[in-house]
């Protein structure tokens, strides 16, 4: 009989969806030692917080247990284990990048839960990204602009596959054309060939160009390189403006004048000069003789995903019957840190400048807009995954009638109850512990010996002192880290 046939399968599936529910109890406890967290100094507990929790994340969720353990490595300054633990995310993530069919045949009879989390390209993208501040914390400037560069491959790679994504075909063809049919009648998105918007990464491009210029004095690349990079930094800005309404950082634009000029481009000088007229920019030569001092502030949380439950009609075997099935949503994320200031006080207790910090990326709106971007796919998915659900159901139901007797009956109803547990857990797997929001500044100091006092705008006030000696051409890292 075929109720007895597929009765121990829809088990079976029912029992693996339960054990592979995605993890969430250790954020709360990794933001509750973020909370108390002063900002500079090792902290242990935002560490082990995770490492804690290792038996909470599933096998199939490994990369994301990587990610979340470089970034509690990276917050609390541990750059060299915080390096090696990205390194072992993003070879895990390449090697999933090419999903297994098998896999995929699965995640039709159950959901996204049981493919290995890879995570989404923006998500992909920012391992290498907080990873070129572990290279840059050790003052390996080559190693942090390995890290930038690997970015635009990454994107190049991913965006290449937007248009030709496809699903498993085979016998799905005809759930997948009721799915399309379906969502469109009730004008639903779901479009498989959608474009991803995040195709570039601005901050990447200009940390590129600081981590090139860091290396001009040793000779190991030269200011045409890094007008390079602040060039096409300043080009993707003013895209994200249109895509996100975010501003286009201030800081940009004297870098681009500063490397341009060094490298000989007085046409290209002569036209930013002439577009933006108030840019304040030192000239190469000065600039030189100068130690650097850059500042990273990883502000407030990510966006977190829910779920959403759609219930559509469909017609089967002559009735109708309700389709329902759960996608994931963006919630939250956001910071109340609008900005750090940064004092640099010399060793009289004089401060010899102050600077504000800016935005650099929203990471919270094109991590949202991305998500967007899969959510197309995910519904159709969703939807074909209902659309067998409830096929089974009706077919159940009526084998069940014809069987007869209170097993035909009971054997229909736990076929239905197991089928939708199936169907009713959205993939809700995310990078959490990464920040909303980078702001970004540098101060251009006189070579010497200066306490560095880093103050909040907005968020808890929390201040943050490190003592640093900066020698001419000298380029050094300084971060705070507030979740709130």
């Amino acid at each position: 009989m075929r109720l007895l046939q597929i009765l121990p399968g829809i088990l079976a599936i029912s029992a693996l969806l339960v054990s592979c529910s995605p993890p969430v109890a250790q954020y709360r406890h990794y933001f509750e030692a973020m909370s108390v967290y002063p900002g500079s100094g090792p902290d242990p507990a935002l560490v082990k917080a995770i490492r804690k929790s290792r038996k909470a994340y599933p096998d199939r969720d490994l990369v994301l247990y990587w990610m979340d353990f470089g970034m509690a490595n990276n917050v609390v300054g541990n750059f060299a284990d915080s390096e090696r633990v990205f390194r072992e995310a993003e070879r895990m993530e390449h090697q999933l990048y090419t999903k297994s069919l098998t896999r995929i045949a699965l995640s039709y009879q159950t959901n996204d839960l049981v493919l290995p989390f890879r995570g989404m390209p923006f998500e992909r993208v920012m391992i290498n990204l907080v990873n070129s501040f572990n290279y840059a914390g050790q003052g390996d400037w080559v190693g942090a602009l390995v890290e930038t560069r690997k970015i635009r491959e990454k994107l190049l790679r991913y965006n290449r596959r937007y248009p030709k994504a496809t699903l498993a075909g085979g016998k799905y063809y005809r759930a997948e054309g009721l799915a399309q049919d379906l969502l469109s009648s009730h004008n639903i998105p779901s479009n498989i060939n959608q474009l991803n918007h995040y195709t570039d990464d601005a901050f990447a491009r200009f940390l590129s160009g600081v981590y090139q210029e860091a290396q001009v004095n040793a000779g190991g690349v030269d200011y045409q390189s890094a007008m390079i990079s602040y060039r096409k930094a300043l080009r993707v800005y003013r895209k994200n403006a249109l895509l996100y309404n975010t501003p286009i950082p201030s800081f940009v634009v004297p870098a681009l004048l500063r490397a341009s000029d060094a490298a000989g481009r007085t046409h290209l000088v002569a036209r930013l000069r002439k577009e933006y007229p108030s840019a304040i920019w030192t000239r190469g030569r000065e600039f030189e003789k100068k130690g650097h001092i850059i500042f990273v502030g990883y502000d407030g949380r990510i966006f977190h995903l829910s779920s959403d439950r759609i219930v559509l009609p469909l017609p089967i075997l002559g009735t109708i019957s309700m389709v329902s099935f759960n996608i994931p949503r963006a919630d939250g994320g956001g910071t109340s840190v609008s900005g750090h200031r940064i004092d640099v006080v010399d060793e009289r207790k004089q401060t010899v400048l102050s600077v504000g910090s800016e935005e650099a990326e929203d990471l919270n709106a094109i991590g949202k807009t991305n998500f967007q971007d899969h959510l197309k796919r995910i519904v159709l998915r969703e939807a074909v995954r209902a659309i067998l659900k409830t096929s089974e159901e009706v077919i159940a139901q009526r084998e069940g009638e014809r069987y007869g007797g209170i097993l035909g009956y009971l054997g229909a109803m736990v076929i239905g109850d197991a089928a939708n547990v199936v169907s009713d857990v959205a993939d809700t797997r995310s990078w959490r512990t990464l920040p909303a929001i980078f702001d970004y500044a540098e101060a251009d100091v006189t070579p010497g010996s200066y306490w560095v006092v880093v103050s909040e705008y907005g968020g808890g006030g929390h201040v943050l002192k490190q003592h640093l000696t900066v020698a001419p051409g000298q380029y050094l890292l300084i971060r705070d880290v507030d979740a709130r």
